[in-house]
């Protein structure tokens, strides 16, 4: 298998990979502007913590070195050169700068290839290395094949770094932890994910109040009766002609599928006593969830119009003909235009949860271990000094600031973006390479099966794929 995984790697190292990256070039000097602008940022933070290097008992000083943060949806140049949205992405933009000219570095953050080809991409310089400095943004589907091949970097082994402060994320800690080392960070909160968006007028027009909904979360009454309750009000058919005119919902059925799952305590995968990850989808969490998930679809789900794309349920949404649709947060991007006014709400909890749960598939920082601990070391602690929060926005509230811009209402914010910021479980199934919550999904959801029988189809190769995973 290890014979195998690496060529693959060799044979698109180069085209991943020369096509993506630049020569690390040494820093040039500063310029005028530069300087007045070191001047006028020293004085407005002169009195923040400074980052002392213990070897020398002086500020750290990192020569000139640039370090690429490379993602797969940052601008190809460097993400930081576009014009600042907000008051608060200004500040921190001058504050990143301030950073890199008082200690001597550079950051640069960069889209390199895709979503698609990104893990490629970074297993391949991982393997061989280069000359440029990357700090790689994953996600799970690298993590497995990454800390067997030993790929990412020991962070731990930097003690430059107190690797405790409260920007360093714990259930990213825990996942990237192995036989005592420490493989990957993510020094930033958890991302807000799924919960379901909703269309105001249509719950208006059916005599919903659009706001109960939300009292319902904050009341802890948001639950899939009452769910079921408003999506029945909702499933309209106005003109009396036999066919629906407004349906319940329109989901993406992978999306929906994970977060009900979820929303009464189940999953596809989940870590045992020993952390071990085990088959979860036939628990009884699960299989209730699935059960219901498919009795919600089958009476107020829009059927796919014939002849549409994968992606129907998001026009479905936007042009007013489904009240719900369950989506990730980014989402709120693509509905920028969309007239009717939205909300956004968690996902209602099941019988067998306590609170409201969403889905954590948060990115994961990690450092090449091909460069050598003293190299793979001054890149990690640029990094930890880089996302040093910017002063005046570290109080409890400030993450909100990023967000209002973006949202219709500010109780999607206050209230459901609050939640989803602590009450996050990580999706462990990407974690086991080739296996497919969809080979479950794509089949129970729409009834083309029932829950035993797509267990029973797939339950012997998925057990095979955990033990390898395992190992």
């Amino acid at each position: 298998m290890k014979k195998t995984f690496g060529k693959i790697l060799m044979a698109g190292l180069f085209a991943a990979v020369a096509v993506t990256s630049l020569s690390a070039a040494p820093k040039a000097k500063m310029t005028k502007e530069d300087k007045a602008l070191f001047k006028q940022l020293d004085k407005k933070w002169k009195n923040e913590p400074e980052f002392i290097d213990p070897k020398t008992g002086k500020l750290y000083d990192f020569g000139g070195m640039e370090v690429i943060v490379a993602d797969w949806w940052s601008d190809p140049v460097d993400a930081n050169n576009k014009p600042a949205k907000t008051k608060i992405e200004e500040d921190r933009r001058n504050w990143h700068k301030y950073l890199g000219m008082k200690y001597n570095f550079k950051v640069i953050e960069r889209g390199i290839g895709s979503w698609n080809t990104h893990p490629q991409t970074v297993a391949n310089y991982c393997v061989l290395g280069g000359d440029e400095n990357y700090v790689f943004t994953i996600d799970t589907r690298s993590v497995t094949t990454g800390l067997k091949s030993k790929l990412f970097y020991d962070m731990s082994k930097n003690t430059d770094v107190d690797w405790n402060q409260k920007k360093y994320d714990a259930a990213t800690k825990k996942l990237m932890t192995k036989k005592g080392g420490m493989y990957g960070c993510r020094p930033m909160a958890p991302e807000p994910r799924t919960g379901l968006f909703f269309n105001k007028r249509l719950l208006s027009e059916a005599n919903v109040d659009p706001e109960s909904i939300y009292d319902m979360q904050r009341d802890g009454t948001w639950t899939w009766d009452n769910f079921e309750k408003v999506l029945k009000q909702v499933t309209r058919d106005v003109d009396n002609d036999g066919v629906i005119d407004f349906w319940g919902m329109a989901n993406h059925n992978t999306e929906v599928c994970h977060v009900i799952l979820e929303s009464n305590g189940g999953s596809v995968i989940k870590y045992d006593a020993n952390d071990k990850l085990v088959n979860n989808i036939e628990s009884e969490a699960s299989m209730e969830a699935m059960i219901w998930g498919h009795k919600m679809q089958s009476m107020y789900e829009m059927p796919q119009p014939e002849g549409s794309e994968w992606n129907w349920m998001y026009a479905a949404f936007m042009n007013g003909q489904a009240a719900f649709m369950a989506e990730q947060e980014y989402f709120v991007d693509t509905l920028a235009e969309m007239q009717d006014e939205w909300g956004f709400v968690c996902f209602p909890k099941g019988p067998r949860a306590d609170d409201y749960k969403c889905v954590n598939i948060d990115n994961i920082y990690i450092v090449p271990a091909v460069y050598g601990d003293e190299r793979a070391g001054k890149i990690t602690k640029i990094y930890d000094i880089y996302m040093t929060e910017c002063p005046g926005y570290n109080s409890g509230d400030d993450w909100k600031e990023d967000f209002y811009a973006r949202f219709r209402d500010e109780r999607a914010v206050d209230e459901t973006l609050a939640i989803m910021r602590t009450h996050g479980s990580t999706l462990l199934s990407k974690l086991v390479p080739g296996l497919e919550p969809g080979d479950v999904f794509w089949t129970v959801y729409p009834g083309w099966e029932t829950m035993q029988e797509a267990c029973d189809k797939v339950r012997n190769s998925w057990n095979a794929l955990i033990k390898e995973a395992n190992n």
